[in-house]
């Protein structure tokens, strides 16, 4: 065999590109961690809504990705992640310009979806919009659950210039899953005979979520048990909310929030998931549901005609006013004594679409787009590749001046092979510390 010669031997093969030539993106730095700040803040106070839901998955998404998720914003952060319409937001998006930290602004609201919710959210609806218009301008992108919902914040009314990404809040499908053998445990949870027909809706108590003309179908199907999950604070409640629920049939109940292996439960073991909401920037729980394969009914509003067609992904029923009961009724006797075409095969495999991991995937390019970096570490990376560079450097001239027992080895070169665990960069160095 002939021997290369030096250039030869210097000279890169043509089937390992060399690390120059990875498209952008693809190389080592793009595999670094993000501290990703969630701070808790005021969230707190949306704990038990869809928006807590959402934050939740969020979370999750980030930490499949392998990033840290941070709520102190105190800490070091590379991107702020915001989520609710408190007073917080606007001053920890300003905390993360300063810091010169992108933020992303979760648009899960709506002028749309705040009517019928609370006293005096019609009147003061106009106000709301302005208000998180305010927020979602902060961001420097925003991001919203839905292609209906990025249709509403487009308006000119809402005044934002940022880009707008649409990104389901997903559903972890590995936890919201069939169990035939939950159908047995809900009746006996709940009293009812083995044979008992069950069905459930889950959200807070408003009107917007449709409880007034949930309740009036209970009323109309008394030998169906119905079940509503989720709860308001009384003093949120608008009067007719007050007064269907005080006068709520005895086949109707209200357990209140529960757990979400109690949420699952529930799915897996009704008959039918009936879900009247009147507007919805997605709404999780109808996701949920899907994943568990439960029979769905809807009420026909814009985003599920759209995304989730009657007769393919759900049922629905179109319309308001005092027919809309009846004709929930009509069609909810349908489903429930399987009059009605199974949907739930195809609503799992549109749930599995909106995985947490796919959700995942689409918040990296997210990052991407918006020029999130892990900061204050590539200083120190490029410190430890030298320091590792040198340690080798090193070990090569110690080797040639050892003994024949090769057990010499100089102090210099142990030094410089210890493990380096850099954490910041000199350029956040100082903020860093005073944290």
């Amino acid at each position: 065999m002939f021997k290369k010669t030096s250039a030869e031997a210097r000279r890169p093969r043509r089937d390992v590109p060399a690390d120059r030539s990875r498209p952008a993106g693809q190389g080592p730095s793009a595999r670094r961690p993000l501290r990703v700040l969630m701070p808790r803040g005021l969230a707190g106070l949306a704990a038990q809504s869809g928006i807590g839901a959402a934050i939740r998955h969020q979370e999750k998404a980030v930490r499949s990705l392998g990033h840290e998720v941070v709520t102190n914003p105190l800490r070091p952060f590379d991107v702020v992640h915001l989520n609710t319409p408190f007073p917080d937001t606007p001053l920890l998006a300003h905390w993360a310009r300063l810091r010169r930290r992108p933020a992303l602004v979760w648009a899960h609201s709506t002028e749309d979806d705040f009517r019928d919710s609370f006293p005096g959210a019609n009147t003061l609806a106009p106000t709301f919009r302005r208000w998180i218009a305010h927020l979602y301008r902060r961001g420097d992108a925003v991001v919203t659950p839905s292609e209906y919902s990025r249709d509403l914040i487009s308006a000119p009314k809402y005044g934002i210039s940022a880009p707008i990404h649409v990104l389901s809040n997903g559903v972890d499908t590995s936890f919201f899953r069939p169990d035939p053998g939950a159908r047995g445990r809900l009746r006996e949870q709940l009293g009812l005979d083995a044979d008992a027909k069950v069905v459930v809706s889950v959200g807070m108590q408003l009107v917007r979520k449709g409880i007034v003309d949930w309740v009036e179908v209970a009323r109309a199907m008394p030998e169906v048990t119905f079940v509503w999950y989720g709860r308001t604070d009384e003093r949120m409640l608008t009067a007719e909310v007050r007064r269907a629920l005080a006068a709520a049939p005895a086949n109707a109940r209200f357990p209140g929030y529960i757990t979400a292996v109690e949420l699952r439960e529930a799915y897996c073991g009704a008959d039918a998931f009936c879900f009247l909401t009147k507007e919805e920037t997605e709404g999780i729980v109808l996701w949920e549901a899907l994943a568990c394969e439960t029979p769905t009914l809807v009420r026909a509003i814009p985003i599920y005609r759209d995304r989730m067609p009657d007769g393919v992904l759900t049922h629905q029923v179109a319309g308001e006013g005092p027919g809309f009961a009846a004709d929930v009724v009509a069609r909810l006797s349908a489903l429930l004594d399987g009059e009605l075409t199974d949907l739930t095969a195809a609503g799992r495999s549109a749930a599995e679409e909106v995985d947490i991991h796919r959700v995942a995937q689409k918040l990296q390019e997210i990052y991407r787009l918006t020029g999130v970096q892990p900061h204050g570490r590539d200083a120190a990376f490029r410190e430890a590749e030298a320091r590792s560079t040198e340690a080798r450097s090193t070990k090569t001239r110690s080797s040639r001046s050892r003994g024949a027992d090769g057990s010499e080895l100089t102090a210099g070169a142990a030094d410089a092979t210890a493990p380096v665990h850099p954490r910041h960069g000199a350029a956040d160095a100082r903020l860093d510390a005073a944290h």
